[in-house]
């Protein structure tokens, strides 16, 4: 997929049985300078800007084993001298139908948490909500970006010669694919809230959120922009379409990070489809 500043994305959902939702999100970039509270380094380490959601954990990114600098030891990804590796669970959709990289549905259900309330027995003997069990189940699509790792290559929108090319069965022996950023579909469980310090919208509802995460190194780890190492673009999936406060990494803020009225909330259990693709992007094409 494509993106100009960053990108313009069209989130189709089917909710429940008969309710539908459409929305648009458009993130742009912008030539301002950096608030004090922001997006440009989701870890919480950049030197220039305090992130506006102190809990958010960027992605744990691989380091090159045998391989050790500043920012990298022996696999290990550090951000401003920091490790900040955490274990994410993947379920990769492996295709190859032409277009399906940047053109895919999924249909999933809702979980559903047991009606008594989480207890603290022990191991094999606890009731468990979703809160506790993952913080936010998300769907995924590589973007374009020639300002993300490893800046260097370019990047050719709607094309293979994106996607890194790996030898044997050595999965970290990969050769460099184009310059790319990661967006993410999030699903936000109840149980936790509020959002700003914690995990959740309400007690009671889903809610999601599209987010754009960039890393700004070079091949190899070999430098890494300190002020603006991981940034981040956020934005609630909103029935109007109308972001909750600023989308865009260097002025993110607590409104940002705060549900409203028009923030979708859905259901537990209830059945939900969500369609990626390539869409039309206000002022830079697609």
């Amino acid at each position: 997929m494509s993106t100009r500043g960053l990108m313009s994305m069209l989130l189709r959902f089917a909710v429940g049985v008969s309710a539908v939702a459409a929305m648009a999100l458009i993130f742009s970039a912008s030539a301002t300078a950096a608030n004090s509270v922001g997006g440009l380094d989701c870890n919480g380490y950049s030197p220039i800007q305090r992130p506006a959601k102190p809990t958010m954990p960027c992605t744990d990114v691989r380091g090159f084993a045998g391989t050790s600098n500043a920012n990298t030891w022996d696999g290990q990804f550090y951000d401003n001298g920091h490790y900040i590796g955490h274990d994410e669970p993947d379920v990769a959709f492996l295709s190859n139908r032409r277009g399906s990289g940047n053109d895919v549905t999924w249909t999933m259900t809702i979980g559903q948490d047991p009606r008594p309330a989480p207890t603290v027995n022990g191991p094999l003997r606890d009731i468990i909500h979703w809160f506790e069990l993952s913080p936010a189940p998300w769907f995924s699509m590589a973007l374009c970006d020639p300002n993300s790792y490893p800046e260097t290559n370019g990047c050719t929108p709607e094309s293979d010669s994106n996607a890194p090319t790996c030898v044997g069965a050595n999965t970290t022996n990969c050769y460099l694919g184009g310059d790319s950023t990661f967006m993410e579909m999030q699903l936000y469980p109840p149980g936790f809230p509020p959002f700003s310090d914690g995990i959740s919208c309400d007690d009671s509802h889903y809610c999601a959120a599209l987010t754009i995460d960039s890393l700004e190194c070079t091949a190899g780890f070999a430098t890494c922009n300190q002020d603006c190492e991981e940034p981040v673009n956020f934005a609630f999936v909103q029935r109007d379409g109308v972001p909750t406060g600023p989308a865009g990494p260097e002025n993110l803020d607590l409104a940002s990070e705060s549900p409203n009225r028009q923030t979708l909330l859905m259901n537990p259990g209830d059945t939900i489809r969500i369609h990626m693709f390539d869409a039309p992007a206000r002022g830079g094409g697609s």
